[in-house]
């Protein structure tokens, strides 16, 4: 579970947030939607407590491992796949075998067969999306943060992320947020911003 426990921030002048309280459970996929500008990425970055809030608080039991897909996230370009995924392991503490790469290759669609040893920075946006998806794999996390997870994804790799985080959501807290429809309703659960008690 992760608690909010009447948390406010601001930006500037801009009140983002003001005495929310959650708490969010796991075992579902909690989608956080909204307009542009609700808040739908801070609310994720303070979830994994990327930022502090200005007043309140955000908990969840300090042994639970994040890990996150989103726009910002950043793969090296000068890396092959394989090399981006057994560099991000090695960072979480965590030594991918070939086979383990491969496997997680195969998991997100991407033919490692072909592209393992190709620079990321020739990757088009939608390979450098499975890439993410296969790192955030790895780490094996008890919380995913997932911002627009299945942007420039095909067909493909939506139903690839779908079919994942059925499989993953009962013994993890996943938080999505987004305004693609068709991310919506694999949600148990919308959060719709802006959210004021």
């Amino acid at each position: 579970m992760i608690i909010f426990d009447d948390v406010t921030l601001s930006f500037g002048r801009h009140e983002l947030f003001k005495n929310i309280s959650l708490k969010l459970r796991g075992g579902q996929v909690i989608g956080i939607t909204g307009k542009n500008g609700a808040g739908k990425s801070t609310f994720l970055k303070l979830a994994g407590k990327i930022i502090r809030p200005d007043s309140g608080s955000v908990n969840f039991p300090v042994e639970k491992k994040i890990a996150a897909v989103s726009p910002e996230m950043k793969i090296y370009d000068g890396l092959t796949a394989d090399e981006n995924l057994f560099f991000f392991g090695k960072l979480r503490g965590k030594t991918l075998s070939a086979e383990k790469i491969f496997e997680l290759g195969l998991r997100v669609g991407l033919d490692l067969k072909t592209f393992a040893k190709v620079r990321a920075e020739n990757f088009s946006t939608g390979m450098r999306q499975r890439l993410k998806f296969a790192i955030l794999l790895s780490v094996e996390a008890d919380i995913w943060l997932l911002d627009e997870p299945t942007a420039n994804l095909d067909d493909d790799g939506r139903e690839n992320f779908f079919n994942e985080i059925q499989v993953a959501k009962s013994d993890k807290i996943i938080l999505l947020a987004t305004n693609d429809k068709a991310e919506e309703k694999i949600c148990d659960e919308i959060i719709r911003l802006p959210l004021n008690n």
